[in-house]
């Protein structure tokens, strides 16, 4: 136990740090002349390399079993994309993005080890992102981006994960006994994506007043920080249909009442760790590559909003959280991997 409580606090927070360094970089650029490369050109860019390279990575890290030194190649690039800010913006966005993607994996395939097959850890290494990308795009888009702050923390939890001692890491490779497993995965691969569309789709009136995005932030962080534990422990189906459906109700009538909506963004990210879960119990043996579909199916996700795609009608937006629900309940029902308490002897060794 006290090993994955060390574990979980140095990738967490390394996590948010990281995810911190990459906005902190991304918006100091726009203090830059961008004539030659546009911001949104940076963008599409880093989101590019900082997610659908999590697949190959993820590929990688599982094939060497080394997610410790992908975690550790992760801050070394963060470290030059920082030290390359003001020299070569376009170099540190592509430092900033590569140096994500390693370490989300190598950070990713340690979670996923520390509570076998249960969505506790995985959610509690995955929350600080939210609050470390807040952070990272305030001092970016404020001027305040300090460099030398940054050298000393990357450097400080290179030496920290240096010295954490890694989890039992099961890359045992193990058949899956799943009927309609295609089905299943394609059920929670399109969830995944949708739930990304939905996040950047959210317009809410009140956030120009920095406190209460302040409590958004906080509300994204603790929806993920306990999805996993609560999913864990009442079960994934039941915890993901109540809050996925409540959320939806609150986010489509009420976008407006500022505590309301902050209350649905919180239930809308509780299913966050259990989607990532269930797809990586798909797949046995094979942390990285399940963290970097995950993350893929986000950024596809994203990929329609920024090429113009805008939705304004709150009720389509409240209809596809509840398709995305449906996709969610049935990708998790025919599964015998949908909650760790009930499981099934579905493995058999390869």
């Amino acid at each position: 136990m006290k090993n994955i409580v060390k574990n979980l606090s140095v990738y967490g927070l390394g996590h948010g740090l990281i995810d911190a360094v990459c906005a902190g970089v991304l918006f100091s650029i726009l203090k830059f002349d961008l004539t030659n490369f546009p911001f949104f050109g940076l963008v599409v860019l880093y989101g590019i390399l900082a997610f659908a390279l999590q697949v190959p990575f993820g590929v990688l890290a599982d094939k060497f079993k080394a997610p410790k030194q992908f975690a550790l190649g992760g801050i070394v690039f963060n470290f030059f994309a920082v030290f390359l800010l003001f020299y070569s913006p376009l170099t540190a966005v592509v430092l900033a993005g590569i140096g994500n993607a390693l370490f989300h994996v190598g950070g990713g395939v340690i979670s996923l080890n520390l509570t076998p097959k249960r969505a506790t850890a995985p959610g509690i290494f995955v929350a600080p992102g939210a609050i470390g990308l807040f952070i990272g795009t305030l001092i970016g888009n404020l001027g305040l981006f300090k460099q030398e702050i940054f050298y000393f923390l990357l450097v400080l939890f290179f030496v920290l994960i240096t010295i954490t001692k890694l989890p039992n890491l099961n890359y045992k490779h193990e058949k899956v006994r799943v009927k309609y497993f295609e089905l299943i995965f394609l059920l929670l691969f399109f969830a995944i994506a949708t739930r990304g569309f939905v996040g950047f789709l959210l317009i809410f009136p009140w956030k120009t007043n920095i406190y209460l995005i302040i409590f958004l932030v906080f509300g994204v962080f603790l929806g993920k920080f306990i999805g996993g534990i609560l999913g864990d422990k009442f079960g994934w189906i039941r915890i993901s249909m109540i809050s996925l459906i409540i959320s939806a109700v609150l986010l489509t009538i009420f976008p407006n009442v500022w505590y309301l909506a902050i209350a649905g963004m919180f239930l809308f990210n509780i299913v966050m760790p259990i989607t990532l879960v269930a797809v990586s119990n798909l797949f046995p043996g094979r942390p990285g590559f399940a963290f970097g579909v995950n993350c893929l199916a986000l950024i596809l996700g994203v990929f329609p909003i920024y090429f113009g795609i805008k939705l304004t009608s709150l009720w389509l937006i409240g209809a596809i959280i509840l398709i995305s629900t449906a996709a969610i309940y049935f990708g998790l029902r025919f599964s015998p991997l949908n909650n760790h308490r009930k499981q099934r002897k579905v493995y058999k060794a390869n």
